[in-house]
């Protein structure tokens, strides 16, 4: 309790006093990075606080130069921020709706041209698609969760398959990448954060040239197996 209490209370701190500061750079110059950076810091010295560490295997496999679609499981609240630390570059993200509600944060959101999709309302989804494909078009990397929120029991979801139309319009390939062991740092439904270590695991890449919409299903197959191949047998 103590330890989780620390942790949220620095990162409040950090959102609140230094966020403001980053995002006046980054209207000036127009450069983003240093919200990446300063991101990237507040992670760090959140998890040595926590006592958690991450294991990355694979990520040779990341090509210099080449976007990509990262899509990983979700297993608990710390995999967006693992993912934050161990991918070596700046990338975007499709984020609930819901969270552009947050004071500050949905600013932060905005400045780095995070997509939010509106989940209930198929039109407005397909605008965050489409807002998904061009910046996948100009170089722009992604990271999403396909199974849409968080497993309670570890075991993979139904993937959304938005995430995957977005990524074959693009022409882009996905990197799938499983997560290993964030829901024992902080188990399902629980306030407290535990010291622990997160695997993190990049597959091999799956090309979209090729394909089309009709192939969607095959790149969901392709992604959600090369995913399972990592986790424990019950868990795919």
């Amino acid at each position: 309790m103590i330890r989780a209490t620390l942790i949220y209370l620095f990162m409040g701190t950090f959102i609140l006093l230094i966020a403001p500061f980053a995002m006046i750079w980054a209207l000036i110059t127009g450069d983003s990075r240093s919200i990446y950076r300063l991101a990237r810091f507040c992670i760090r010295a959140s998890g040595w606080m926590g006592g958690i560490r991450v294991s990355v295997e694979g990520r040779e496999k990341i090509v210099s130069g080449q976007t990509y679609v990262f899509l990983s499981n979700h297993q608990g609240n710390f995999d967006g921020p693992v993912l934050c630390h161990v991918i070596p570059r700046d990338w975007k993200a499709l984020i609930k709706k819901e969270m552009m509600r947050l004071p500050i944060l949905s600013l932060v959101l905005k400045q780095v041209q995070f997509v939010p999709i509106e989940r209930l309302n198929p039109k407005k989804a397909q605008e965050g698609i489409e807002r998904g494909v061009q910046l996948l078009k100009e170089g722009k990397s992604f990271i999403a969760f396909p199974e849409g929120t968080r497993s309670r029991d570890g075991r993979l979801g139904e993937f959304k398959k938005g995430v995957f139309i977005m990524a074959i319009k693009a022409r882009t390939p996905i990197m799938p990448v499983t997560i290993l062991d964030s829901n024992k740092v902080q188990r399902p439904g629980e306030y407290g954060i535990h010291p622990g270590i997160i695997r993190v695991i990049f597959h091999d890449p799956i090309s979209t040239e090729g394909m089309d919409l009709e192939d969607r299903n095959r790149a969901v197959q392709l992604t959600r197996e090369a995913i399972a191949s990592s986790l424990p047998t019950r868990s795919s």
